[in-house]
C-alpha cells in the first residue's frame, strides 16, 4: 500500500514538474581566422529574431536583452561546437564570426555583412536574412545536433596579369 502512494506521488511530481529539456549542441562550421570572437545568439520567437538581425550591427548579440541565451567563443580556425541545454520548443540562431572584435556584426554601405556569418538550418534569406520560421530548429526531451556553416563575403579583387 504504501509502495503504492510513493508511486502515485513519484508520478504526480514527475507530471507537475518542469518539461524535461534536452541539449542542443551547435557546431559553427568554418571559421576561417583566430581573429577576434564566434558570436552566438538563440530566439524563441519571430519577433525577437527578427529584431536582433536588424540590430546586429548596431547593438551586437551579447548586449541584445531579448536573447534567450547568448554566447561568445574565441575564435579558433576550423570547427567550434558548444552545448545549450533548454526546455522543449523551437528556436532560432544567429551567430557571426567578429573579427575585429568590437561585437557587432559589420556591414558595408548597403547593409551587407562583412564579416562571417550563419543561421541555424543554414537558412538564407532572398536578398535579406531569413525568417524565424525557415532557421527555426525543434528540441524537445533528447538531445539534438546542428551545423552551421559561416558565409564570408567576397571582398577580394581578382589580381591582373603584370599587376
Amino acid at each position: 500500500m504504501i509502495g503504492r502512494v510513493l508511486a502515485g506521488c513519484l508520478l504526480a511530481a514527475l507530471l507537475a514538474g518542469p518539461a524535461w529539456a534536452g541539449e542542443l549542441k551547435v557546431t559553427v562550421v568554418g571559421v576561417r581566422s583566430d581573429r577576434g570572437a564566434v558570436m552566438i545568439g538563440l530566439f524563441d520567437s519571430a519577433a525577437k529574431f527578427r529584431n536582433a538581425i536588424s540590430h546586429s550591427a548596431h547593438v551586437g548579440l551579447m548586449s541584445d536583452k531579448e536573447r534567450l541565451v547568448g554566447a561568445t567563443l574565441r575564435a579558433r580556425t576550423g570547427d567550434q561546437t558548444i552545448g545549450f541545454t533548454l526546455p522543449p520548443g523551437r528556436y532560432a540562431l544567429i551567430v557571426f564570426h567578429d573579427e575585429n572584435d568590437n561585437a557587432l556584426l559589420d556591414t558595408g554601405t548597403l547593409g551587407i555583412p562583412t564579416e562571417g556569418y550563419g543561421f541555424s538550418n543554414n537558412a538564407m534569406g532572398f536578398f535579406s536574412a531569413p525568417d524565424f520560421n525557415a532557421a527555426a530548429v525543434t528540441v524537445g526531451p533528447d538531445d539534438r545536433s546542428i551545423f552551421i556553416t559561416l558565409k564570408y563575403p567576397v571582398m577580394e579583387t581578382a589580381r591582373l596579369p603584370g599587376k
